[in-house]
């Protein structure tokens, strides 16, 4: 009965969704409310759904959103609205197509994670397994809180008696404003759902990234909780070759993801710094004007923080955690061992010289020192724009 109950689960959940954590869940949500989700079969419903969803609030919004830096009234608006608007966009596309076009791959990495090899073995494991997802839990929800935080503020304009729009002002030359008060409401909510939808997109891979990330962490761990367990010749000649294969399969799951998101996250370092100091150089001004918006861009401008911050944190601790497994290695009893089993961790320790990194593009490490670097020029930069 429980094994039917089971393949019943499986059939109407062939991916096993329900066996993640929440934000994860929440990411599939989006997947599917955005047109991302690419698993087969696909309804005809969804298809269309999808068709409509492209042409509204992508294709329409994308490209009314490029033509409005023709119609800017200054070169300092210009700017602001190219650093502080269509970097952010261009990240998203850009996440996009790699949740709709590496679907499959993306859902091979997530099974991997559910994975027979992937489980804790016995109560210590179990204990620094949950430890790691709580961790991951830990920095996932007030990622979502303040992101979803900064796109609600945009609400902040109606409390305003200019009737400005939140994010771009000019939409195929409809007009708006106190006479045309419909036509305002209609383009508000559009932009605001517009924008919602599409922060959930980009943050959609932030929260898959980290949660990857987080799991190969875990991974090493358990790794390196075995390696410390083993006393004898014996018990190392029974583990060696299934450590090894696990930990070559932590290996090339680094490398997939590292690929995969490469192109994205190169984008997004790129673009970071520069969007920050343009939401605080636009915050500043705005506390000169005593503006309620001014929230808007500080929740905004800490919203682009903790994404940065996301993947640095995340894969420093794949790079420290590998390297931590060296001393792992080394703490086992290795001296009571024969001096076959003794040249062999010999070897092992340095094969595993060289920890795992994660780069963008072969450009920007995912660590923190990355994170900081990054983020130095920003920090001067909201230091100058508060100070002046």
């Amino acid at each position: 009965m429980e094994t039917e109950k089971q393949d019943t689960s499986t059939i109407d959940d062939p991916y096993r969704w329900g066996d993640y954590i929440r934000p994860v869940r929440i990411t599939v949500w989006t997947w599917k409310i955005c047109g991302l989700y690419n698993g087969k079969p696909q309804t005809t419903r969804y298809r269309v759904y999808r068709a409509v969803f492209n042409i509204f609030l992508m294709v329409v919004y994308l490209f009314t959103l490029s033509l409005n830096v023709f119609v800017m009234q200054t070169f300092e608006q210009l700017v602001l609205y190219i650093m502080y608007i269509v970097f952010t966009e261009i990240v998203m596309a850009l996440k996009a197509l790699v949740t709709y076009y590496k679907f499959d791959q993306l859902c091979d990495l997530y099974r991997q994670t559910l994975g027979s090899d992937f489980k804790p073995l016995d109560a210590e494991e179990e204990q620094l397994h949950r430890k790691g997802v709580a961790s991951i839990n830990h920095y996932l929800y007030p990622y979502l809180v303040t992101t979803n935080l900064a796109v609600a503020s945009s609400c902040l304009y109606l409390l305003q008696d200019d009737y400005r729009l939140p994010y771009f002002p000019w939409i195929l030359g409809i007009e708006y404003g106190p006479t045309k008060r419909l036509n305002y409401g209609l383009l508000f909510a559009y932009q605001v759902i517009g924008m919602y939808l599409h922060m959930l997109i980009n943050v959609a891979i932030d929260v898959q990234l980290s949660y990857l990330l987080g799991m190969i962490s875990i991974q090493l761990d358990l790794i390196g909780k075995r390696f410390r367990s083993l006393h004898t010749s014996e018990q190392f000649r029974e583990s060696f070759v299934g450590l090894m294969n696990h930990y070559g399969k932590v290996q090339r799951m680094t490398a997939e993801i590292e690929q995969l998101f490469s192109a994205a996250y190169f984008a997004q370092f790129g673009s970071s710094g520069l969007v920050i100091c343009a939401s605080a150089f636009k915050t500043s001004s705005m506390f000169n004007l005593y503006e309620l918006t001014a929230i808007q861009n500080l929740l905004y401008m800490l919203s682009m923080i903790f994404q940065m911050f996301l993947p640095c944190r995340f894969g420093n601790e794949v790079t420290r955690k590998s390297h931590l497994l060296r001393t792992s290695i080394y703490s086992s009893r290795w001296y009571e061992m024969g001096l076959q089993e003794r040249k062999t961790l010999r070897m092992l320790l340095q094969r595993m010289n060289k920890p795992l990194t994660l780069k963008a593009s072969y450009f920007f490490n995912y660590n923190l020192q990355a994170f900081t670097t990054v983020h130095k020029p920003s920090a001067a930069g909201v230091l100058g724009a508060l100070g002046g």
